[in-house]
């Protein structure tokens, strides 16, 4: 049951939720258009139920990984109330709004989510080492600085300074700091640099760490101490023995200890009214976009793994996994913002100009235009999104293998 309740359930509703909304932006300016409608389905065939209502049967299908909406004659002109007998701006509308909806969808998500109180870490991000020749060495970064803000945004956990670093991933961003001496303390603003790569380095302690964007290793600046029980104590000796290449009954190499208490963060509840949170909501959308083009740069460029460490693709059971971490880690709450964070994706998907997406229909439609309304012939345009759907149906169940293996290694997607 709580595989149901904490993985499927809250799975299947964002799915549906996605998926008719996506859909929905196709058929309102279909209608709107005077496109006959064929068919509006969730999941894809074999169908399971359906039923006709005017013009159009609204079907529930078998295979619950997406939905579509059937037009009349969407490569075909030969009927006036084909899609493509439409004028070309017309065709680019509908083609469009799929995406277009789940922009708005997730602008409303971020939105409710900041508008809902919720227990917001504000332990601050203290700076513990500064790796030599990196860009935190270069900007003057110290150990023990405390990070307050990146850019005039304020930082209140070490989340947020990750999240805020991958956003400026390749530019410089300024870093305002609290720094304490025997004098006082002080805020200072420092201009540092954020790669899109960088290579390991060793430790104090000898041992080999990854250097990250900017070049720190930090950790929570306040907090209540707190003893560990001692699963947790055990539980980092044999992370420590681990990053040794040590095995569990192997003595701590010398200088290693396994601490005690624990630093718990302070939080607060946090929430905007909706003439803010609307705001914040759609800043936060367009930031979503920005960290998916440099999540994929910093890939190519050889650079750094996600802030979760997860994969970099991944299929549906990926997703239902990655959906139950979530409820299970940090509440029903933080699902919105997962939730909108895919609609994102799932809009930039379909606008990609690949075959069978919508994106890649647009792009029949901008050929005709470069070609003085000379269409491509329509069964030649229908094979181009055949094979299109054959290659994005293999790649699924590739990626859907990887998930279910990773599954059953005991091994989670955001951890």
């Amino acid at each position: 049951m709580s595989i149901l309740f904490q993985f499927l359930l809250p799975f299947v509703a964002m799915l549906v939720v996605l998926i008719v909304v996506h859909e929905l932006g196709h058929y309102v300016t279909a209608k709107l258009a005077g496109v006959k409608v064929l068919e509006f389905g969730l999941g894809y065939p074999p169908k399971v139920w359906g039923v006709k209502r005017g013009e159009t049967e609204y079907t529930i299908n078998a295979v619950p990984l997406g939905g579509f909406v059937r037009l009349l004659g969407e490569e075909d002109p030969s009927d006036p109330r084909s899609l493509a007998a439409k004028p070309r701006w017309v065709r680019i509308v509908v083609l469009g709004s799929g995406a277009v909806m789940n922009v708005i969808l997730a602008m409303f998500l971020f939105s409710l989510a900041i508008m809902i109180p919720r227990d917001v870490d504000i332990s601050r991000a203290r700076i513990v080492e500064v790796v030599p020749n990196s860009p935190a060495e270069e900007a003057g970064l110290q150990p023990n600085d405390v990070i307050f803000a990146i850019d005039g945004n304020n930082v209140d956990n070490i989340s947020e300074l990750s999240y805020r670093i991958r956003l400026n991933l390749g530019d410089t961003m300024t870093m305002t700091v609290r720094r304490a001496d025997a004098q006082g303390a002080e805020f200072v603003d420092l201009e540092v640099f954020a790669r899109w790569s960088a290579g390991t380095y060793v430790d104090g302690q000898g041992v080999e760490r990854a250097q990250g964007p900017t070049g720190v290793t930090i950790s929570p600046a306040y907090g209540s101490v707190q003893p560990l029980s001692l699963e947790d104590q055990e539980e980092i000796r044999l992370a420590i023995l681990e990053e040794y290449g040590l095995g569990p009954d192997d003595a701590l190499p010398p200088g290693e200890t396994v601490p005690t208490t624990t630093l718990a963060p302070f939080s607060e509840t946090q929430w905007e009214p909706p003439w803010e949170a609307i705001p914040d909501g759609t800043i936060r959308s367009f930031e979503a976009l920005v960290l998916s083009r440099n999540e994929i740069e910093s890939r190519i460029r050889g650079g750094f793994s996600g802030s979760s460490g997860g994969p970099a693709v991944t299929g549906p059971v990926g997703i239902a996994q990655a959906t139950g971490e979530i409820v299970q880690e940090a509440g029903w709450k933080s699902l919105m913002e997962f939730a909108a964070l895919i609609s994102m994706s799932l809009a930039i998907l379909n606008i990609l100009p690949l075959p069978m997406l919508d994106g890649g229909r647009v792009v029949f439609v901008l050929i005709e235009y470069v070609r003085g309304g000379r269409r491509i012939a329509p069964e030649r345009e229908a094979m181009v999104h055949f094979v299109g759907l054959v290659v994005m149906l293999s790649l699924a169940v590739v990626i859907t293998f990887f998930d279910v293996a990773r599954i059953f290694q005991g091994e989670g997607i955001l951890r």
